[in-house]
Formats: C-alpha cells, structure tokens, sequence
C-alpha cells in the first residue's frame, strides 16, 4: 500500500514538472557519470554556468550519486539513470540523439556518448529561455525561479553532417550549443569532435602529384584534345597504376590523419576529363555520363581500404560534369557521394523553379541509387560576399526536400573567408543551424528570434529591410519575381537601395545602445557595396568609356573599404584580399573610346580593354546586338563585348597583349597588339552595310618558331534566351538547329562544332536575328547562360599553328542581321 502510494506521489510530481531554481536556491546537485566522455562533463558544466547565470544558484556537481541527497539533475547514462528505472535507448539515439525526461523530482539528460548528451544539455537550456545567436550575442534570461515542464522528449538530427560554412559558425562553443558538426568549425575533443574530413575536397592531384609523376608517366593524367596534359586536367582514371598509388596516398592520409572520418578522392575543380579510349568506353556503358570512370574508381579504391580500414568512409563529388548520376555503377556502402547543385537559382525552391528543374531530377535520381546521399550547398554570392542575396526562403524550403529525398548530410558554403562579414552571415549561421537539426522548424520564427536578440529595438526595421530585400525574388504579384545566382551580379530595382537605406537610417535611430548600432552599420556595408557596385558602370561618353564619376566613385570606395577594414572584413571575393579591391579601384581608368558609325550601325571600340568592342548598335532596331555586363562582372570593365585572343593552344592561357591605334577613320579602325616572344596581333573593325567586318591575325616576328591559335569572340545580347537556337548549315550540308534552353537541363551550356559539323561560314542566333559570317575558323563553340544578364557567346578558333618566322595565322569574321 505505501509502494502504491509513493509511486502515485512520483506520477504526480512528473505530471507537474519540477522547480530546479526557487528565489536563487535550488536543492538540485547535477549528477555526471565518474567515466563521462568529455562531451558528457561539458554538458554538466554547460548547465552548472548558464543556470547560475539565469537564477543566481550555483548546483554542484557530483560524480556518485549514492552519496548526494535531493533531486537531481542527471547528466548522461549512468548507474543513478538505471535506479531509476530508465532505460535510455542509446542504439536507436546514435552518436548526437538525446532525451529529455523528468522521472519523479529528477531531471534526465541523457544521450549518444559523443555528442547527444551535450547537445541535450543545450536542448534544456533552451526551452529555458536561453539562446546563443552569435559567438559574442546571446539570450540568458534573468529570473530567480526556474520550473522545467514535464518532459518525455527524445531528439535526433535530421542529417548526420551538418555544417554552415560561414566563418562566423566556426566558433567552437557556438558550433556546440547549435548543434552542428562541420569539418571547419573549431570543435575539439572537449565537444565530442566532429566530422572530419581529410583532404576536404578536390584531391586529384594530391593523390597523384603531376609534379612527381607527369614527366615519366603523362598516361597518369587526362587525355585532352589528342594530348596528355596537366594544365586543367584530370586524372586516367582507367589507369591501375593511377589506382594503386591512389590507393597507396589514401593509405598515408590514413596513418597521418586518424582523427579523419572521410577522407576526400575528389576531381579537381575544373573541367578536363579523360578522353583516352578507355575512360570514353567505360563513360559509354554508363549512359554517356562523365562520373561513370569516377565512381567506378572510388568504388575500387573504396573496397581495398573497406577491408583494412572499416571505420573510414571514402567521399566523392557529383560536381559539375559529373553531376548527373550514373546508369550502371553504385556507391559502394563505404563511398559518400556530395551532390553539388552549382547552377541552381538560389532565390527559389528546386521544386517549383524552372531554372532548377534540372537539378530536382538529379537528386532524385541519385537518391534512387544511394542513401548516403550528401549535399554541397551554395548560400551566398563567391564573387561579392557584400552583395545582398535574399535566399531566406529557398534556404527554408529546400532543407526539408533534401531531408524527403533521404539526404545524410550538408555542407552550406557561405562566406568563408577570415575575418568573417559576409552579407547577414550570422542570421543565416543560426538559421541554418536550426534547419539543419531540424528541417521542420518555423524559419520565419527562428529569424524573427534572431532579429529580436541581436537588434532588440530594431528588430522591426530590419525585419522590414528582409521583406524588402525577398521582395526582389519572390513570385508575382507580391514580388517581382527575378532569378539569383552564385556568381552573378543580379539587377536589383531602385527602390531595394534607396528603401533598404532608409530602412538602416531608421534601425541605427531605433538601436537601444551603441553595440547594437554597430553591428546594423555592419550589415549596412551590404547596400553600400551594392551601392559602390552601381557606380563602378562604365559608359560611352565624349570619346571616353568611363564611369559617370571616376574621383568621386574612388574616393567612395576608399571610404568604403576603410569601414569594411574597421570591422575586421578582409575579403569581398573568394580567395582575394581586401588589397585587390585596393589595387582595383587605384587603377581603375578612362579608357579612350573609338567610334565606328554609318547609316545602319554605330560601334564603339575601347582599344585599352583588349582591343574590345563594347557596343554594336543596330540602328534601325534600336538596339544593342552585344550583352551589356553588369558592373562588379568578373574582370569588368575589360569583359564581353567582340574580342579576341592569343594562345600557345586551344587549352591553353591567354596571353597578355599590350594594344594600340594603327589608323582610324569614320568607318575602320586597326589596332595593332604586342604580344609575348616576337608574336605581333592586328585586328581591323570595318562598317559594312551588312555590320562589321573583322580580321585578327596573329604574326611571328621572332627568329624561332612559335605555337600559336587564335580566337575571336561575341558575346551577344539575345532578346529572349528561352526561345533563342543557334542555327546553320553543316559543312556536310546538314541544317542543324541547337535550341539553348531546355526543360530539365541546366540553363547555362556549351557546345563545339568541327570537322564536318563546323558551320560552313555562317552561323546565326535565330531568335535574335543576329548572323556571324567567318572564314579561317578550325572550330566554332557556343557558350550560353540565362545568369545576370543573359548571354550567348560564339567563339570561333584558328587551328592549332606552329609558325614559323615570319609565318602568320588569321581568322575574319562579320557580325550583322
């Protein structure tokens, strides 16, 4: 009857909660196992500080709880657990899952031995109240009692990799109490580790050094165009010596990094695979698709270090050309492949946005061969990590479809460089963490969350500011609908710049204290680089090309980047310090502008980028045939347009060459060009009726031979890429019509034409109506992009020619309608 009676008693005070804290007095001693792991006693002395913070009391905490009287707040599994009569399910919870249980007037939490303890630990607190926003913002309420509802929870992440590659996750006791598990982040053996890679992607040439192989054994690497070659290539991976000495590096990684869990055999980040027979072959039987050779190679690699090494994983990419997943081969159990959507529009959901639809299919189809399925995912703009970029809402809605379509882990490539600042890094940081426990939760409440602890009074301004800015990308009616992109420079409206800064005038006002201003002035930095962006365009004016105020837009940027520096920014671009803007807008110049002009075009040649047009206007339309770049465009001002280039060869680096006026009139200009060792170029712009004619040849003025192609280029403005084909007759007589855009493709694309397929002389954009007639050509390649500003180019190359002194090669080509 008493055994009745006390276990009724015990119901009841589980049914009520607990009080843990009352008045700043608790009778509560935190009880951690005597062999706890390190996450364990992290997690009883994470609690210890952030409740005495919260309520004044300090719990002790004790290793044996046979000799402690009072509750208790269990920490971990332990002998005081199973007195209890709890039995945790550890198989099921894994390494980072938890429970949160009240037994009696006893708290429980209690977890996997490497992470989940620790994490529950952070779980509690949180239902507290507590919060860590930022490495230096957090939320640690202020109140003498502290009650714990009843709990019977029990926790486990949505994917087992989890890491928001922004600098400002990488803090370890942040990357802790949000619960994420990167490679880069500074977590230790004192968090329970993570999940380490080693090398962490791109690894071709680390298993096989070109500098130690190339010279004696070329067949080690990527056949290219007839050639072995280094320079952006990949590895022979039909080749078993490749395969032995990769599987030889693996071996050492091993040895030399056992604290690793994956270990990357990775393609190089550039194209350039393989064209040898057998990688052709093996590509074949795989459906044409180019990862076919490379994940039959990592499965091989894969098995042999299975056997000796169970506990290690072998990781791959699905990147680029090796996106589209294979018809025959699979993953083997030890092989995670990193889906890479790349060229996804990041503004929308995959599900729905056509310019995604690609790669919905992709993932689907790899999710249907394998269920160790990871994902690299882009979240911010690599060329300028100022820019804004409003992908909230795609962020929130394509975490739960990875999750759907049983993905393991993601890798969020943020902004990366050190010293941190990109564009809201550390609101998406604490959103993508919450995201990647849990696909589920409320992102709208999270971010709400996070204005309201790190800007306070502010908050509403800044939430405004973040409508604002979403506006630019969500759908019709409400919003206006554009595309983004993690490279390209979007066209954002006015009303985002002038709003969003009246926005930050009004937040800065609203700011309760100076800390608080600070930071809105930091995330202010954004629309001032899209501000400096705007001002950098380049304009033909007065025989210059030029932008509208050259002294005021450097003096704007000298006083820009003095602020970025004040708040420890040190990189706008990926892989570039601030000392390359630095350099940038010092020689940052007017450029003397040439004009062409007759009854029924107008060009405009800037001698000083290139020898580039930069314009052709077609009068009678009223337009210009040439795609106009955006300023902050890679290399601009000195990009698109008509150009032309020197190479050794076809795969080779341009060459540098210095230009200059020969002659000009009103409806020719000749520019003659000083390239390396002796190779002298002239390239003549003449106005015809039709449009222009252009003629570039490249001329060997040294007294030894010299390998030289070259390539002419248009980049053209078409009026609607979506209905635009390349059209032409074959030199073998066929009409070949190549429409660019296609469902379920990726909207950006290339093709070659030689041989018997090169056009004979004449290829057009059909859509566009625009025509390039040319002679001399060996090859003709098409480029094209619906990002930024649309764009299809068409590139035309010389042969391959080793001239011989005096020799020359040339290449003509007329643009028009």
């Amino acid at each position: 009857m008493k055994r009745a009676a006390a276990l009724l008693m015990g119901a009841a005070l589980w049914a009520q909660g607990v009080t843990l804290v009352e008045k700043g007095k608790s009778a509560y001693t935190i009880v951690v196992a005597a062999k706890a792991t390190p996450s364990e006693q992290r997690a009883a002395r994470e609690l210890q500080r952030f409740i005495e913070e919260m309520s004044g009391a300090r719990l002790p905490v004790a290793t044996d709880a046979r000799n402690v009287r009072g509750p208790k707040l269990l920490v971990g599994d332990s002998a005081a657990v199973k007195r209890l009569g709890v039995k945790l399910p550890l198989e099921e919870l894994g390494p980072e899952g938890f429970v949160l249980r009240t037994r009696g007037a006893n708290v429980i939490v209690a977890g996997g031995r490497q992470r989940g303890t620790m994490y529950g630990a952070t779980a509690l607190l949180e239902r507290l109240g507590c919060r860590w926003f930022t490495s230096e913002v957090s939320r640690i309420p202020k109140t003498p009692t502290i009650r714990i509802d009843t709990l019977d929870v029990t926790e486990k992440p949505a994917f087992e990799y989890r890491e928001p590659f922004f600098t400002e996750a990488f803090e370890k006791d942040w990357a802790a109490r949000n619960r994420t598990n990167g490679d880069h982040s500074q977590l230790d053996a004192s968090t329970g580790g993570k999940l380490q890679y080693y090398p962490f992607v791109h690894s071709f040439y680390q298993l096989v050094p070109p500098e130690k192989y190339f010279a004696a054994h070329p067949e080690y690497f990527s056949l290219i165009d007839g050639k072995r070659r280094v320079e952006r290539g990949q590895l022979c991976l039909t080749n078993a010596a490749v395969l032995r000495i990769a599987i030889e590096q693996v071996e050492q990684w091993i040895k030399e990094h056992p604290e690793a869990t994956i270990f990357s055999v990775s393609q190089n980040d550039w194209e350039g695979w393989c064209e040898c027979d057998h990688c052709r072959r093996v590509e074949e039987e795989e459906g044409g698709k180019h990862i076919g050779p490379v994940l039959r190679f990592v499965n091989a690699l894969a098995e042999q270090i299975g056997q000796r090494h169970p506990d290690k994983l072998i990781d791959t990419l699905a990147y680029w050309y090796t996106e589209e997943p294979p018809l025959r081969v699979r993953p083997a159990k030890n092989v995670r492949i990193r889906l890479c959507p790349i060229g996804i529009c990041v503004a929308h959901t995959f599900a729905s946005c056509p310019r995604s639809a690609y790669f919905l299919k992709n993932l689907k189809a790899w999710a249907g061969i394998t269920n160790q399925l990871y994902i690299w995912h882009y979240n911010t703009n690599f060329r300028h990590y100022l820019l804004p970029f409003p992908d909230l809402d795609e962020l929130a809605s394509d975490i739960p479809i990875y999750q759907k379509h049983g993905v393991v882990g993601l890798f969020m490539q943020g902004a990366y460089a050190a010293g941190g600042g990109g564009e809201m890094a550390g609101l998406k940081s604490y959103l993508l963490a919450r995201l990647l426990w849990n696909p589920n939760v409320d992102a709208n409440a999270v971010i709400d969350e996070y204005l309201k602890g790190v800007y306070g009074k502010a908050a509403p301004q800044m939430k405004a500011y973040l409508e604002l800015l979403q506006r630019e990308v969500r759908p019709g009616p409400a919003g206006l609908g554009a595309h983004l992109w993690i490279f390209a420079v979007p066209d954002y409206s006015g009303a985002l710049l002038k709003g969003g800064m009246e926005l930050f005038r009004q937040a800065e006002a609203a700011a309760g204290d100076a800390a608080t201003r600070k930071r809105i002035e930091k995330d202010r930095l954004s629309l001032e680089y899209l501000a400096l962006l705007k001002a950098r365009e380049y304009r033909v004016g007065n025989g210059v090309y030029a932008p509208a105020d050259l002294a005021g837009l450097k003096k704007q940027a000298a006083e820009f980047l003095a602020r970025a520096r004040e708040d420890g920014i040190r990189s706008l671009h990926e892989g570039q310090e601030l000392g390359v803007d630095d350099k940038y807008y010092a020689e940052l110049a007017e450029q003397p502008a040439l004009s062409l002009e007759n009854e029924g075009w107008k060009v405009v040649i800037v001698p000083g980028l290139d020898g580039r047009a930069v314009q052709m206007i077609d009068k009678k339309a009223g337009r210009d045939l040439l795609r106009r770049p955006p300023p902050g465009e890679r290399t601009y001002p000195d990009t698109a347009g008509l150009s032309a280039g020197v190479y050794p060869d076809q795969h080779g680096r341009q060459w540098e060459v210095k230009w200059a006026v020969e002659a000009a009139s009103a409806v020719e200009v000749r520019l003659k060009g000083m390239g390396p060792e002796g190779v002298v170029v002239r390239r003549t712009y003449r106005l015809t009726e039709k449009g222009l004619a252009t003629r570039t040849e490249a001329i060997n003025t040294a007294q030894a031979a010299r390998a030289v192609a070259l390539q002419v280029r248009a980049d053209l403005a078409p009026l609607d890429i979506d209905k635009e084909a390349v059209a032409f007759r074959a030199a073998s007589g066929e009409e070949v019509r190549r429409p660019l855009i296609v469902p379920e493709k990726e909207p950006t694309g290339r093709e070659m034409w030689e041989g018997e397929k090169l056009p004979a002389g004449e290829w057009r954009l059909q859509d566009t109506g625009a025509v390039n007639w040319f002679a001399g050509a060996q090859r003709a390649l098409a480029t094209w992009s619906v990002k930024s500003r649309p764009s299809v180019a068409l590139m035309l190359w010389s042969p391959e020619k080793t001239l011989a002194p005096g020799e020359s090669v040339a290449v003509e080509a007329s643009y028009g309608r």
